[in-house]
């Protein structure tokens, strides 16, 4: 059946450490496809990588978990048929129950002794002892050395100390008196010591090398048998007796539950509803049943928690707390280490092309160097870092024909901006150390250049954001444009104004004054200026002839470099927040060097991200409406240099058919038209995925580029196009259960998308272990929103490959705030977590999410707290009733932001149907909230009103905000609530999860607050990111079982 031999040698092929994912690579001998690792290939045939992918799943449902390894079957050429390898051995088996049985022998070569049954001289003759060796389900008698009967004699005396310590426990009157063994006993004098009197069924492990003592059980002596085996621990045959399962049901009452042992020698059974966690695992048992699970499943862990017995009989309370304490230690420790190892996978975030050379003239072969740039988090350390890879394509015909290796990454330290010179020779760097900011120019040479702009004294802080934030060079490469805080002087009787106006003179008696900034996550922004620095002077110039009602930002050089292109923000009669919100009135202007500011785009509508085309011509920008929804779908607009005139690219979609373009719904990349001028490229939101789409300048045509099924990506639910530059795209590709990785491609006509050849030159290349679907939900008649008939909503669901045995998985169901934002199938470290540790993940697509067409987003003014909760809950029941391996019984929900305001909602709405719930920052009371928000504007269009600058709350609109709050269901709640607020949220204050903190402690609700006093609205720390996620883990599991 088998092969063995004694010789150990390194791990085969087909056994993999812990989460070490099975090495694929593209064959380079015999083609150009991928072969399955543990088969050969007339087992299966070699093919395309996702499909590859989807072959190794099947391997590792069928894998054999053991300790820390992964067994796979292996179809190679080791033998004629199928089989296993072992871990410890070079034997190889066909049949699974075999190989296990094998796998429990073969971990040490040491024999352990095992005491299995006492029974006293009085009632069998003393025969010969034997030690029993067994193999694969046989026995074989052997005679008993000298070494092992003095472990004999040792064993039966711990076994008689042990019996009479349970005995003093169980029964005190009937206590056992200690008597005193010397050191190293005949057989004789131990048997005569064990062999007296009553005794108990004893459960002893006995380890060669370190003889610990055991928790024991009490009951009836009988006969000794000892066995040896290859097993790290063994255990041994318990006769049933009465007082044995009053021991052990009393044993585990104490160590789990709490409860007393009670005098009394009468056997009395417990409550059949009475459970316990396990310490190891976390499952929630029967107490009759746990005894058993901890021997079977944990055997190893029970021997490594155990104290001597006579401490547990002198007091028993004493090992209840450490158990507790080692329960919870364990489950956080598997927590954290679950989500260090989702986050740590790095996601880029933007790519650009430095250098493109020409190497051979007659082959016409190029070399192409693509810089990017990643972010990833540092768990230990509590910080978010950034690096930078360089790569170096060869290529032939718009072609890619080698990749070279990248190399070790680079840190980047402290850098807020960077750019290179259109010609890839210098690069410019803003950066900020020990208080004062440095404009660096680094070249082929080095650092060739650096202004203190601090020292300059000319302006503030540069900004870094993605609302204001630039840094351009000119066409000359010779200055550098970036926005930056226009500076304010403090008072003094001496100060005088500056001549260039950029600086604000204060009197003293304006010290005191408040100054408006653009709200959550723009603290301290509040006037930006547009800022050159001139390279050769070594000075900054502060561009005046900027509006003052408007703060400028998003900057561009216009051709030539006569002027500047940038987006002016609207600042009177006061600033509202700015981020997350694209429904701000703002306009795209031209500002000439002499100070001649023209208005490029129509007034009262919304600007952003404006991008200039690489002749110079063009001009492309989206366009949305002002008020209203905050985020929205936007029109792409093109604007004409040579004949200053404006054209609409692409328009609002309403609505759209399934799988097709649903409308622009975020900012354009940097980097993003054709190298002929007649293409623009961007991604955007379409149902439950996001896609890269190009659109012609001339048909205003908008195509798909990257189809999933047509370049292979359709193992990808997520395509973020990072830049393009002389038509080689640069994106990043992902799902759920995939980490980003980079590839890179040419696109040279929009008719052959499928000819398109991408390469993989970045990120990781993982496929984790569960598996995840998108959903189309239609809602029932009763609904349906009358004014939006029709509309549709998403939703995606995670699920673990191998849930928990002889249960259902509980479903944790996740809600996006906003409410106009979206869940892409892309990668998201929490959901991954989640479904790592054990959870199926709903994530739902409301209503009023981005990337289902306008309609569904203006659905939603005036139905939240009603359209939204009724989707969710919607799609929570059509999961539970299409998959059935679900627990109905068991359902959280968590969210934050709006997702808090609906999850808030949901526990409030369906008391007896969710068990659970996790709100970061909800929005709890509305009405309160009208006063302290920085989107004061959301809050009328939130609940169906207008809004204009100068409206007056009142008690009606009032009335309205507070009916569609969730703090008029908080007496209905029952379900834990878990809280988790920032200290310095601008956008939801922290005071309203305090409304419902208060609402629920008065009514004894469960709930608990989490209050990070130096956090905004996002919690976005990486130490507060993974807080979060171990305290909702642990509520979950605390309240779920």
């Amino acid at each position: 059946m088998f092969s063995h031999t004694s010789q150990h040698t390194k791990l085969h092929k087909t056994i993999l450490r812990g989460e070490e994912q099975p090495a694929l690579q593209k064959c380079k001998d015999c083609c150009s496809l991928y072969h399955c690792p543990f088969c050969g290939p007339e087992m299966f045939k070699p093919t395309i990588k996702s499909k590859c992918l989807k072959h190794l799943l099947g391997h590792r449902r069928r894998a054999i978990r053991h300790k820390e390894f992964f067994i796979f079957k292996c179809h190679l050429k080791c033998r004629t048929a199928p089989h296993f390898h072992c871990v410890s051995c070079t034997s190889t088996f066909m049949r699974k129950d075999g190989f296990l049985k094998h796998l429990a022998m073969c971990e040490s070569k040491k024999p352990k002794v095992t005491v299995v049954e006492l029974k006293s001289e009085e009632s069998l003759p003393a025969p010969d002892l034997h030690l029993t060796a067994s193999e694969a389900g046989s026995t074989e008698e052997m005679p008993v050395s000298e070494g092992h009967r003095s472990l004999i004699s040792e064993g039966a005396q711990k076994i008689r100390r042990r019996k009479a310590n349970f005995e003093q426990h169980l029964c005190p009157k009937r206590a056992v008196s200690e008597e005193t063994v010397s050191q190293g006993p005949s057989h004789s004098e131990t048997a005569d010591q064990n062999f007296t009197g009553e005794g108990g069924v004893i459960e002893k492990q006995v380890r060669t090398e370190d003889p610990t003592i055991s928790p024991v059980d009490e009951g009836d002596p009988s006969m000794v048998d000892l066995s040896v085996v290859d097993h790290n621990v063994t255990e041994t045959t318990i006769s049933n007796s009465a007082e044995a399962d009053v021991a052990i049901q009393t044993l585990v009452n104490e160590m789990f539950s709490g409860h007393t042992s009670v005098e009394s020698t009468i056997p009395q059974r417990s409550r059949s509803d009475a459970q316990d966690l396990c310490p190891f695992c976390g499952l929630m048992l029967h107490r009759k049943n746990l005894q058993v699970h901890l021997r079977r499943k944990h055997p190893d862990e029970v021997s490594n928690q155990e104290k001597p017995a006579s401490a547990q009989g002198k007091n028993p309370k004493q090992q209840r707390l450490p158990l507790r304490q080692q329960q919870k230690i364990t489950m956080e420790s598997e927590i954290r280490d679950v989500f260090r190892h989702c986050i740590r996978f790095p996601v880029p975030i933007s790519a650009s092309v430095i250098a493109d050379e020409l190497v051979d003239s007659v082959s016409e072969t190029r070399c192409i160097t693509v810089l990017t740039r990643w972010s990833q988090c540092d768990l230990e350390r509590g910080v978010k870092l950034r690096f930078s890879q360089r790569w170096t394509l060869l290529c032939k015909h718009n072609t890619i024909e080698h990749v070279l290796p990248s190399g070790t990454s680079s840190h980047i330290e402290k850098e807020l901006l960077s750019c290179h010179s259109p010609s890839g020779t210098v690069h410019a760097v803003i950066r900020e150390e020990a208080g004062h900011q440095y404009l660096e120019v680094w070249g082929q040479n080095g650092l060739e250049k650096t202004l203190d702009l601090t020292a300059l004294n000319k302006h503030g802080k540069v900004y870094e954001d993605a609302q204001f934030s630039c840094l351009a060079w000119s066409p000359c490469e010779k200055k550098l444009l970036y926005v930056a805080e226009k500076k304010r002087v403090e008072p003094s009787a001496h100060s005088s104004a500056n001549e260039d106006g950029g600086l604000v003179l204060l009197e003293e008696q304006d010290k005191n004054i408040y100054v408006e900034d653009w709200g959550e996550g723009l603290m301290g922004k509040s006037c930006p200026v547009l800022c050159v620095a001139d390279l050769n002077k070594e000075a900054v110039i502060i561009y005046a002839g900027v509006p003052p009602h408007v703060s400028p930002g998003q900057a561009l050089w216009a051709p030539n470099g006569r002027g500047v292109v940038f987006v002016g923000q609207w600042n009177e009669p006061f600033r509202l927040g700015l981020k997350f919100c694209s429904n701000r009135r703002s306009a795209l202007y031209y500002l000439d060097m002499k100070g001649n500011c023209e208005c490029l785009s129509a007034e009262g509508v919304s600007v952003s991200s404006p991008r200039m085309s690489p002749d110079s011509c063009w001009i492309v920008y989206l366009q949305g409406q002002v008020f209203g929804p905050h985020h929205q779908c936007l029109r792409m607009m093109l604007y004409d240099m040579k004949n200053r005139s404006t054209s609409v690219l692409v328009d609002v979609v309403r609505r759209a058919e399934k799988g097709q373009f649903a409308g622009i719904y975020e900012s354009l990349p940097s980097q993003c038209w054709s190298a002929d001028n007649e293409r623009i490229f961007f991604s955007s939101a379409c149902e439950n995925n996001k896609a890269v789409f190009s659109v012609d300048r001339t048909t205003e045509r908008v195509t798909q580029v990257c189809r999933l099924d047509a370049l292979r990506l359709d193992d990808f639910g997520s395509v973020q196009l990072l830049a393009i530059q002389k038509d080689l795209m640069v994106m990043s590709c992902s799902s759920p259960n995939q980490p980003p990785c980079l590839k890179v491609g040419f696109l040279s006509s929009v008719d052959q998308a499928e000819d398109m050849q991408l390469c993989n030159v970045g990120g990781a290349d993982v496929y984790e272990g569960f598996d995840w679907q998108p959903m189309l939900i239609t809602p029932p008649s009763q609904e349906e929103n009358h004014h939006f008939s029709g509309l549709n909503f998403g939703a995606i669901l995670l699920k673990p490959y191998n849930p928990p045995e002889r249960r259902k998985t509980p479903l944790v169901v996740n809600i996006h705030g906003g409410p106009h934002a979206h869940f892409a199938a892309d990668w998201n470290a929490t959901a991954a977590a989640l479904t790592k540790l054990g959870f199926a993940v709903l994530m739902v697509n409301y209503r009023g999410s981005t990337g289902f067409g306008q309609d569904g987003i203006e659905s939603l003014l005036g139905n939240i707290g009603n359209q939204d909760v009724k989707d969710v809950h919607r799609a929570v029941l059509w999961t539970l009733q299409n998959e059935t391996t679900l627990d109905p019984d068991r359902v959280a929900v968590m969210g934050g932001s709006h997702g808090g305001f609906l999850a808030c909602h949901l526990v409030g709405q369906y008391p007896d149907f969710y068990r659970a719930c996790a709100a970061r920052n909800p929005v709890i009371n509305a009405a309160t909230l009208l006063g302290t928000s920085d989107i004061v504007d959301w809050r009328y269009f939130s609940v169906g009103l207008q809004y204009d600058f100068d409206r007056l709350p009142t008690s009606q609109s009032l009335i309205s905000m507070l009916e569609k709050s969730p703090i008029i269901h908080a007496a209905q709640i029952r379900a834990p609530v878990l809280l988790m607020l920032g200290g310095r949220d601008r956008r939801v204050s922290a005071h309203q999860g305090l409304e419902l903190y208060r609402a629920l402690k008065s009514r004894s609700t469960p709930v608990r607050l989490l209050w990070y006093s130096d956090e905004g609205h996002s919690l976005s720390k990486v130490n507060t990111q993974s807080d979060c996620f171990l305290n909702i883990v642990l509520w979950f599991k605390e309240h779920l079982n």
